[in-house]
């Protein structure tokens, strides 16, 4: 009986517990402000590191746009050995080569996604919503199943990190250092319901 009980009440304290963004009040924030933060680049290169499910790899991540105006991510250990090459294009994605490790769609789905995140692909920026709380404004782009914040300082000067949310519940949350030539100097992404992580600090050319 007391074990229904200490059930009960974890299963009660859960239902009940309050939402990170339930404390959000509508702005009056101009919404396109967001849009200056799109990244904007010829090429950037990055030192990287990226741990999932037990999987530990590192080298240099590149970000180039093409002449057509696609952009290309490719990821190279530190031998210049290719272990993923991604395109994205008017919206659209491809996945031009992976590593057998990797090569799996949960996987190639999420890194596709959070790269998207960092490169705002396929935003439209008129369609946010903007909250705030605590000195910082919420940039919100929901869909069916998720939200998307981009969160920056009360001003809109600095755009401090993204977070994407699953039933008010963080999925993802990417801390962001300063911009240098278009990108942030320095990239942590952390899902919070399972092991996969990428951190990203730019190489001065």
């Amino acid at each position: 009986m007391r074990y229904l009980l200490v059930i009960s009440f974890i299963i009660i304290s859960i239902g009940c517990s309050k939402s990170p963004y339930s404390s959000l009040q509508k702005s009056d924030a101009d919404k396109l402000c967001i849009a200056k933060f799109k990244p904007l680049f010829t090429s950037i290169l990055y030192n990287t590191k990226i741990d999932v499910v037990g999987k530990h790899l590192s080298g240099l991540l590149l970000f180039k746009t093409m002449p057509d105006s696609s952009i290309r991510v490719v990821f190279t250990n530190e031998m210049g050995a290719k272990l993923f090459d991604f395109e994205y294009r008017n919206s659209g994605f491809k996945s031009l080569y992976c590593i057998s490790q990797l090569n799996k769609k949960i996987v190639i789905r999420q890194l596709k996604e959070d790269i998207g995140y960092l490169i705002m692909d396929a935003i439209n920026f008129s369609s946010a919503s903007v909250k705030q709380n605590n000195n910082q404004l919420y940039f919100e782009f929901a869909n069916k199943k998720t939200k998307t914040y981009y969160i920056t300082d009360d001003n809109c000067l600095k755009l401090l990190r993204i977070e994407n949310v699953s039933k008010n519940k963080k999925k993802i949350v990417i801390d962001l250092g300063d911009y240098k030539s278009g990108m942030p100097d320095s990239v942590n992404i952390a899902h919070q319901l399972f092991q996969f992580n990428i951190s990203l600090k730019q190489i001065d050319r």
